[in-house]
């Protein structure tokens, strides 16, 4: 009868026995599980690999799309009480400086209005109407010069300080600030209205006054073509005589701070008096025509006749 038990002779029980054949499968399958191994830990650098690039575009996406999304920074505007210094020099050159002037460029001339009728006044007065912002050069450029002859008619107080916009040809340029001021003279009212800072943003409201004037006379034939009207600086000298526009280049200003300008307003060989100096001149003359002598064209020169 075949055994269908397990052999206890001995006392011990039957086992197969290991040949080489058993020996090498284990070897086999030790070079399988160490392979296995290194197929795992492959992959595992991949994914980490992969996981580190995946987070580096995440947040290079995300730098974008906040660079793209967020408000471009805005110019802060500036301004700031003009000092005493600056203020005594502009508000004191002396007339026999200014008659001694040769200005060193050519100045624009005011023109005369060429239509018949009252002189512009307030409060009984001769009116002087200026319209301009705080960032343009030219009316940087103008400011200067319209203080200096205005200050031989009265006083100011409040000036302020400022520059033309970083942005703007001419940038940066040292200029005073009417948007605060205070002019009295018991021969002329003057009306200032600032449009705007010099970051740009809108400051003062264009008065009705203002708008009726520039209506009139920022147009042809006061300016030089249809595209030019309603541009600043404007000035308007009583109904009487109108600049559109600045008398001088604002270049002659260029790098220098309100302290240095104002300093060579008494000199009349500086290049700066001669510009700002010789543009006040032209303005002067204008207001003594109109206080005057009113019935007489004035035919100096910075004056056109059109």
């Amino acid at each position: 009868m075949a055994n269908t038990r397990h052999d206890r002779a001995g006392g011990k029980s039957a086992r197969p026995r290991r040949g080489p054949q058993a020996k090498m499968g284990a070897r086999e399958r030790i070079a399988a599980e160490r392979a296995a191994r290194k197929r795992a830990e492959a992959r595992r650098r991949l994914l980490v690999a992969g996981a580190a690039v995946t987070a580096v575009l995440a947040v290079l996406v995300a730098l974008v799309a906040v660079k793209l999304s967020a408000t471009p920074a805005r110019p802060v505007a500036s301004e700031s009480q003009a000092s005493s210094a600056v203020v005594r020099h502009v508000t004191t050159v002396p007339a026999a400086v200014l008659t001694r002037v040769s200005p060193g460029q050519e100045i624009t001339p005011l023109q005369t209005v060429k239509t018949s009728g009252p002189p512009l006044t307030i409060g009984g007065k001769p009116a002087i109407v200026f319209v301009s912002e705080e960032s343009c050069p030219f009316c940087v450029a103008e400011r200067w010069s319209l203080t200096v002859a205005l200050s031989h008619f009265g006083t100011w107080s409040h000036l302020g300080s400022t520059t033309s916009s970083a942005t703007d040809v001419y940038p940066s340029t040292a200029t005073l600030s009417f948007r605060t001021a205070v002019y009295h003279s018991t021969e002329l009212t003057l009306r200032t209205t600032e449009l705007a800072d010099n970051a740009g943003r809108p400051l003062q409201a264009q008065s009705p006054l203002d708008t009726r004037l520039i209506g009139a006379f920022d147009v042809p034939p006061y300016v030089n073509s249809a595209d030019q009207s309603g541009a600043v600086p404007f000035l308007d000298i009583a109904n009487r005589y109108i600049l559109a526009g600045a008398q001088y280049n604002p270049q002659v200003l260029a790098g220098l701070s309100a302290a240095q300008i104002a300093s060579q307003l008494s000199n009349p060989s500086s290049p700066v008096a001669q510009a700002i100096d010789g543009s006040a001149q032209v303005i002067i003359a204008a207001l003594d025509q109109v206080l005057h002598d009113k019935s007489t064209p004035l035919r100096a020169p910075g004056v056109s006749g059109g």
